[in-house]
């Protein structure tokens, strides 16, 4: 189904975008930074699990995150790789 942009978004996609709005207002979030440029690259939720890619926006490359690895801010990237 392809969906027609012309007019603008059509309500059933606003409604979806809304609801999960809605879901993550009260989720507690962080950002994780760039592993290359330490950048602010992607924000996850309290919820999110598994391997995110994303490219970061100041440097450019892309990298590939697992967010259960980083759930303790205490403990950075680089010491749970290099040890």
């Amino acid at each position: 189904m392809k969906i027609d942009l012309s007019n603008g978004l059509p309500e059933s996609v606003l409604a979806k975008i809304r609801k999960h709005s809605e879901g993550a207002e009260n989720l507690s979030s962080r950002f994780l930074p760039c592993h290359y440029c330490k950048h602010n690259a992607i924000m996850v939720y309290a919820d999110s699990k598994g391997h995110v890619g994303a490219k970061c926006r100041k440097c450019g490359k892309s990298a590939i995150y697992n967010v259960a690895l980083r759930r303790n801010r205490f403990i950075s990237f680089r010491q749970n790789y290099w040890n």
